[in-house]
């Protein structure tokens, strides 16, 4: 988002949305917008803000996209958050009703997406789960196909926060440990929400923009992985491997891999092999001993 720390005028508000979008708005729409009250005044004092930016580009993405009127978009925003309101240090009761409907959208698409796949499941059906209008669906995400990316970035999300739970009460957090730790929760992932990880890897086939999603979608997988890797090495724990970054790509694949293994048969035994199988692994492949062995052959 274009960068706002003392506010617009009227002239800065239309460059920075021009800066952001690529597109153009008049003085004469702002005006329009702010007598329909659907763009709020600035209060006494005050410049335009990020919120206005927000605004003007919801705006604008409902009438260009959706051909909506004025009026309708009127009626939409009467469900939606305010610019000012609330406490001094509190979040506004709107706000927090804009969180929660956004919330719900997510759930109720990560449980159809689940239940019915992506291409069986229609925005209709979502919007009818989450008990709103189809418009309002639009306010917060542009596309089925943009849902599916933050479905999935929600889930990485609720991985990575279960990680950090795990290690704080994990005692002799060695390098070993701590890759355990991760790669167990994100095999979790795998196990149980992999169809939902699958569908956005199909959907990425001939779609350079959701490639950039995918990849922001791994990136986000292996920093943490990467992260222990250089602590690893400066502890003196891990041969000082080169390329990290690719190691920490290979774990994850690992972990996907593993998880199609323990998709079938029988769980409970394999698991148990598994586990020590990886330890082992593990253990050997970044023994600084081992390696450095290996290094001079």
């Amino acid at each position: 988002m274009a960068e706002n720390r003392k506010g617009w005028d009227i002239n800065g508000l239309l460059q920075a949305y021009e800066a952001e979008t690529g597109s153009a708005v008049t003085r004469t729409q702002i005006g329009r917008y702010l007598r329909e009250g659907i763009l709020s005044q600035p209060d006494e004092g005050d410049s335009f803000g990020n919120h206005h930016l927000e605004r003007l580009r919801m705006i604008e993405h409902l009438r260009s996209r959706y051909g909506m009127s004025l009026r309708d978009i009127s009626g939409l925003f009467g469900v939606i958050v305010s610019t000012k309101s609330g406490m001094a240090g509190e979040e506004p009761e709107e706000e927090k009703q804009v969180v929660d409907r956004r919330e719900r959208i997510i759930a109720n698409a990560t449980e159809l997406f689940a239940a019915k796949g992506y291409h069986g499941t229609t925005i209709d059906e979502i919007v009818q789960a989450t008990g709103i209008a189809k418009g309002t669906f639009y306010v917060y995400f542009g596309s089925k196909e943009e849902i599916l990316v933050e479905v999935i970035k929600r889930l990485i999300d609720n991985t990575l926060e279960k990680i950090d739970l795990k290690m704080e009460k994990k005692e002799g957090k060695d390098f070993v440990t701590r890759i355990e730790v991760k790669g167990q929760e994100m095999m979790n992932l795998y196990l149980e929400r992999s169809e939902l990880l699958y569908m956005l890897l199909g959907e990425t086939v001939g779609n350079p923009r959701l490639m950039v999603q995918l990849r922001e979608v791994y990136e986000r997988l292996t920093e943490r992985i990467e992260e222990d890797l250089r602590e690893g090495v400066k502890a003196g724990e891990l041969y000082p491997y080169e390329d990290l970054k690719t190691i920490s790509y290979a774990l994850v694949g690992m972990g996907q891999s593993i998880a199609v293994l323990l998709s079938s048969g029988d769980m409970g035994a394999q698991r148990e092999k598994t586990g020590k199988t990886v330890h082992k692994l593990i253990s050997r492949a970044f023994s600084v001993r081992l390696a450095r062995k290996d290094s001079v052959r």
